[in-house]
C-alpha cells in the first residue's frame, strides 16, 4: 500500500493509494537529420572544431570560417531521436555511411559503447533519472576528424512516494549487508557488453495489454505501525541510491528510500512473464529485495530484469525469442502485493521501459526503415 507526497509536504495517511501513475515517455513523431561538420586534416586549433548542432531546441552553435571550410568536404549525416530529449530517456544517435571497423564514441568526454548497423554507426544513450539535465556532448570518430553534436537533456519531474511495509518485510531493510551484496551481483551482470545484438524489430511486453507506472519515483519505506500519524517528509530526504543496486551497507539516515529503477506492471499471482526480444538468460537468483530475478542479456550492452516473481522458468544460459515464457508473476522480496517490476538497462544505466519502446526504426535494425528514414 502506498501513498505519495512532495518535498516539504505533511501527509496525513487515513488511507494509502495504490502505486501512482507514471509519466510515461512519448517521443515526437519527427527526426532531425543533420549535416555533419568534421576539421580538415591538419586543423590543429580550437578554432577548427566541429561545429555543433543540437536536440532539444537549442541553436546550433556557430563555426568559424575554418569549420565552415571542413563542412562542403563533409558529407555525412547524424540522425537523433527524440527530438526533445529528457531525464529518464534514451538518446538514439545513427551516423549513416560512417563505415568504421571498430566504432568509437563519446558522451560527457566519456567512452561511450556504439556499435555497427546498416551501413553506419548506432549510439544508444541512458539518460537516468538521477542524472542531471543539462547540455552535453556527444562524439562519432571518423578518419578524417570527429563528428560532434551538442544535445540538450530536459528536466522531468519524478513524483516521491511513501510505502508503509508489515513486521516481516520492513525487517528486510535491516539486512543492508546482505542487500550490499546482492546490489553488487546485479550491477556486475548489468555492466556487461556484447558485440553481439540478439535482438530486431519492435519489442513486445512482458505482460500483454499492461500498464505501467512508477519509473523514478523516488521512495521512502517505513513501518506500517507509522501510518496511523502525519509524517512529514523534508526537502532534505535523500534516496540511498537505485533501487537493487545500492552497494552500501550503512544503515540509512531517516527513512531507508531508493529511487525506483523500473516500472511496476500490477497483475494476478501466477500471470506468465514473456521476453519482449531475443536474448540470453544472464541471472536467474534470489535476492533480498528484488526476491525471485530474471535478468536478460539482449546484446549490445541492454538487459532486462524482472523482479518479484513467484518463480522462474529459465535458466542461466537459456537462449530465449520475443514472447518466450521466462516466468510467473510473484510477491518475493520487497513487494506489498503482486506485481512485476520490469527494468530496462542500457550500458549499465536504467531508462524509462516506456521510452526503450519509443525506439525509431533506425534503432530497432530493421533495414527497410533506415533505408526509408524511419
Amino acid at each position: 500500500m502506498r501513498s505519495r507526497t512532495t518535498a516539504g509536504v505533511v501527509i496525513a495517511l487515513a488511507a494509502l493509494s495504490a502505486v501512482a501513475a507514471c509519466d510515461m515517455i512519448k517521443g515526437g513523431a519527427g527526426k532531425q537529420d543533420t549535416t555533419t561538420v568534421a576539421p580538415k586534416a591538419g586543423a590543429g586549433t580550437a578554432a577548427a572544431v566541429a561545429k555543433s548542432d543540437s536536440v532539444g531546441g537549442v541553436p546550433a552553435v556557430p563555426g568559424d570560417s575554418a569549420a565552415r571550410a571542413a563542412a562542403a568536404a563533409d558529407t555525412g549525416e547524424v540522425e537523433m531521436y527524440p527530438p526533445q530529449a529528457r531525464q529518464g530517456g534514451v538518446l538514439y544517435a545513427f551516423a549513416r555511411g560512417l563505415g568504421m571497423a571498430i566504432p568509437r564514441c563519446t558522451w560527457k568526454g566519456e567512452p561511450l559503447p556504439c556499435y555497427s548497423i546498416n551501413g553506419g554507426v548506432l549510439a544508444t544513450v541512458p539518460l537516468p533519472a538521477d542524472e542531471a539535465a543539462g547540455t552535453f556532448t556527444l562524439t562519432f570518430d571518423r578518419p578524417n576528424g570527429r563528428i560532434t553534436r551538442q544535445v540538450v537533456v530536459n528536466e522531468r519531474a519524478f513524483d516521491r512516494e511513501l510505502v508503509f511495509l508489515d513486521e516481516e518485510r520492513y525487517a528486510l531493510l535491516k539486512r543492508t549487508r546482505d542487500i550490499a551484496r546482492d546490489a553488487r551481483a546485479v550491477r556486475g551482470i548489468l555492466a556487461g557488453e556484447s558485440a553481439e545484438r540478439r535482438w530486431t524489430g519492435r519489442w513486445g511486453e512482458p505482460l500483454p495489454a499492461a500498464k505501467s507506472s512508477g519509473y523514478g519515483v523516488e521512495r521512502f519505506y517505513y513501518p506500517a505501525s507509522d501510518s496511523s500519524r502525519a509524517i512529514s517528509l523534508g526537502s532534505s530526504a535523500r534516496t540511498r541510491g537505485t533501487f537493487a543496486t545500492d552497494t552500501s551497507e550503512a544503515r540509512a539516515q531517516g527513512a531507508p528510500g531508493w529511487r525506483h529503477a523500473g516500472v511496476d506492471i500490477p497483475a494476478a499471482r501466477g500471470a506468465r512473464v514473456a521476453a519482449p526480444a531475443g536474448a540470453i538468460v544472464a541471472d536467474v537468483g534470489d535476492y533480498t529485495l528484488t526476491g525471485t530475478t530474471v535478468v536478460l542479456d539482449h546484446g549490445q550492452g541492454v538487459f532486462t530484469a524482472y523482479f518479484h516473481l513467484d518463480s522462474a522458468l529459465v535458466q542461466k544460459g537459456d537462449v530465449v525469442r520475443a514472447g518466450k515464457v521466462i516466468g510467473r508473476v510473484g510477491e518475493s522480496g520487497l513487494a506489498t502485493g503482486p506485481h512485476l517490476h520490469y527494468g530496462v538497462y542500457v550500458h549499465g544505466r536504467d531508462v524509462d521501459p516506456a521510452a526503450w519502446r519509443d525506439m525509431p526504426g533506425f534503432a530497432r535494425g530493421d533495414s527497410a526503415a533506415v533505408a526509408q528514414g524511419r
